[in-house]
């Protein structure tokens, strides 16, 4: 049984502020009271935005990294929370509440997990744990859906991971790919309806509604038990 630590407030300061492309920005709080945290793969936390508002956002650094967290932020909209983040500088004051959240790996035979945009920050950080931290020699497949090719990031960083570890899959799959793409294109549930699957694996999926639902259909026909299918929503 994973131990999770009890929630509590926290007082960071942003580290950094980068932005990735036009969507995806990230954002590296440094703890300052308490200075470090424990927390789970795929726990997220909950940041006070002002007004008494409060939004959910994932960590997406590894949980080994324990004196700073790594934010994913889908700036694409006028949102309060997305708002908020986006323009928030360096030295910047942070308030929020962690650890929270139930979505943490689980002890299944075979891994997959499947994201949609930014939907892969909880899944970064289980797969980083899995991976550098922890060894661990389970086969291990990522699929993650994006529309266009100019919303890339991290997909680098994932296939570094498949070149040290031979345990581990990637597909990268564009809905909106450009003229003469070479890699996978379509939705990402069309890729995940040719693997054989069965009741050994575990599947982790983190995305929207659609992608979400669809996913869930699909491990039923593959005779993955319901009980190991775990999820996220992302609106």
């Amino acid at each position: 049984m994973n131990f999770m630590s009890a929630p509590q407030q926290y007082i960071g300061k942003v580290a950094e502020h980068v932005e990735l492309n036009s969507k995806y920005h990230v954002l590296t709080i440094e703890l300052v009271k308490p200075g470090t945290i424990e927390f789970l793969a795929g726990q997220y936390i909950s940041i006070d935005i002002g007004d008494g508002a409060r939004r959910s956002y994932s960590i997406a650094s590894a949980p080994a990294k324990n004196y700073a967290i790594d934010l994913c932020v889908d700036v694409d909209g006028n949102g309060k929370g997305m708002t908020y983040l986006k323009n928030l500088k360096p030295g910047d004051e942070i308030k929020f509440l962690a650890p929270l959240g139930r979505f943490i790996l689980e002890q299944e035979k075979k891994l997959l997990f499947v994201a949609t945009g930014c939907g892969i920050t909880p899944l970064k950080s289980m797969i980083f744990d899995l991976l550098e931290e922890k060894k661990d020699q389970r086969e291990i497949w990522l699929y993650w859906g994006l529309r266009y090719a100019e919303e890339m990031f991290w997909e680098e960083e994932f296939r570094e991971l498949t070149e040290f570890y031979p345990n581990f899959k990637f597909r990268l799959v564009l809905s909106k790919p450009p003229e003469k793409w070479p890699l996978a294109s379509g939705h990402v549930t069309d890729e995940i309806k040719m693997m054989q699957l069965g009741s050994e694996w575990g599947v982790y999926i983190c995305g929207n509604a659609g992608v979400l639902e669809d996913t869930k259909k699909i491990m039923t026909e593959k005779d993955v038990q319901e009980k190991q299918v775990h999820f996220e929503k992302f609106s």
